[in-house]
């Protein structure tokens, strides 16, 4: 049977929401172990509807590598999630949140704004991210500065 849960629920959903919750938070801050912990050992990421493409097989470590070489290059970001909601089906379970990405250079703005969905596998009693979507909804903003930011990021 599967439970819908909100923000507000269960002790399994509370763990659920503070890990997916934690991935966006560790990146702003620079703790790209922290966002590694967050994954299981062979992950897929899908930024398709941002970047086109195909979702990616890959590993947290590379991931965060990739993250590595953009992120740093931009002087602030900040991704703010909201509505967040799980769904448990035993040791599966899926999450999603809407967010706001900014993303600054100076005073220069990028803005993706979508919605995260996560998938979530429990091993071992802990909860870690398997899957991981980001669907666009709205673009506010330069997005040149992606460019520039990868560019700053590989000198650093």
């Amino acid at each position: 049977m599967t439970d819908a849960v909100s923000p507000a629920g269960d002790l399994e959903s509370a763990k659920i929401l503070a890990i997916v919750a934690s991935i966006p938070l560790a990146v702003d801050l620079g703790r790209y172990d922290l966002a590694q912990a967050a994954f299981a050992p062979e992950i897929v990421i899908d930024y398709t509807s941002l970047w086109g493409g195909e979702p990616q097989r890959t590993t947290p470590a590379a991931l965060m590598e990739a993250w590595r070489g953009l992120v740093p290059g931009f002087d602030a970001t900040r991704h703010e999630l909201f509505d967040l909601e799980a769904r448990i089906d035993g040791d599966t379970a899926t999450a999603t949140a809407g967010v706001d990405g900014r993303h600054w250079i100076g005073d220069a703005l990028w803005r993706p704004i979508g919605t995260y969905h996560w998938t979530l596998a429990r091993r071992d009693g802990r909860w870690e991210v398997t899957a991981m979507t980001f669907a666009l909804t709205r673009e506010i903003g330069d997005r040149a500065l992606v460019a520039i930011a990868a560019e700053r990021a590989g000198r650093g």
